[in-house]
């Protein structure tokens, strides 16, 4: 059996050296591949944390929200190029990890990134936000005084399941209101996340350190806690148990 190994996760600021890793085994036919997920202390998760707010503090809450857009929807436009290498280890190892046919997966990567250009995040906005100029800062309220719209100063997402590339939604969600993001891998689709992040890092260096990925089993222990009491707020996907111990 032919085995293949993959470092998952994205860490602004944190030597992979200085990490624990877990590796996550997948198989396919006559491939293995073997996913390796970082595991942080409670005291690196802080120090993660304090690192990314004060990132987005320098660089994502200082963006137009037309420059995020314009940054999201050219790292969009390479994952819907097939000669680039995002979009190639996509299609290689999604169905690998998700079970899913490859043929489904790549037709579908195509459908789902194009939910992501740059006219269609224009309509998020727009959809939420009768004037997106709010979240660039102060405008004129109809009644009176003056309106400006704040992102939290911690969005942790913490996804689940393995429908391929599912992070997408809530990690540009958030990045459209200026949020600074710590997401944790869903064990069963572990990848696409980390790579996202290292996309958008490279076609807009400043966004860099203003998101990360991470990881931990099940519910979490003390690592867990020590994010989940930085956060303003966490969005999270799951089953009722998995929320009702988010909630606690």
């Amino acid at each position: 059996m032919k085995v293949e190994r993959i470092r998952a996760g994205y860490l602004p600021g944190i030597k992979d050296a200085d990490v624990q890793w877990q590796v996550l085994p997948f198989e396919q036919g006559s491939v293995r591949l073997e996913v390796s997920v970082p595991v942080l202390s409670s005291a690196q998760m802080q120090r993660l944390a304090q690192h990314v707010r004060a990132a987005a503090d320098k660089h994502l809450r200082t963006m137009p929200v037309a420059e995020i857009i314009d940054a999201i929807d050219r790292a969009i436009a390479r994952l819907l190029d097939r000669n680039d290498v995002y979009r190639q280890q996509a299609e290689a190892w999604l169905p690998v990890v998700s079970g899913y046919d490859a043929d489904m997966v790549r037709l579908g990567l195509t459908g789902f990134f194009k939910t992501f250009r740059a006219p269609q995040l224009r309509r998020f906005v727009a959809e939420d936000f009768a004037n997106p100029a709010v979240l660039d800062g102060f405008q004129p309220a109809a009644k009176g005084g003056a309106v400006r719209v704040f992102g939290p100063n911690l969005l942790v997402h913490s996804w689940a399941g393995n429908v391929p590339a599912l992070s997408l939604w809530s990690l540009i969600c958030g990045l459209l209101v200026k949020a600074p993001a710590i997401g944790k891998l869903a064990s069963a689709e572990p990848l696409f996340a980390g790579w996202f992040a290292r996309l958008l890092a490279e076609v807009h260096p400043p966004l860099a350190d203003c998101l990360a990925v991470v990881w931990w089993r099940g519910a979490g222990g003390e690592e867990a806690d020590a994010l989940y009491a930085q956060a303003d707020t966490v969005l999270a996907y799951g089953g009722n148990r998995t929320l009702d111990s988010l909630r606690q």
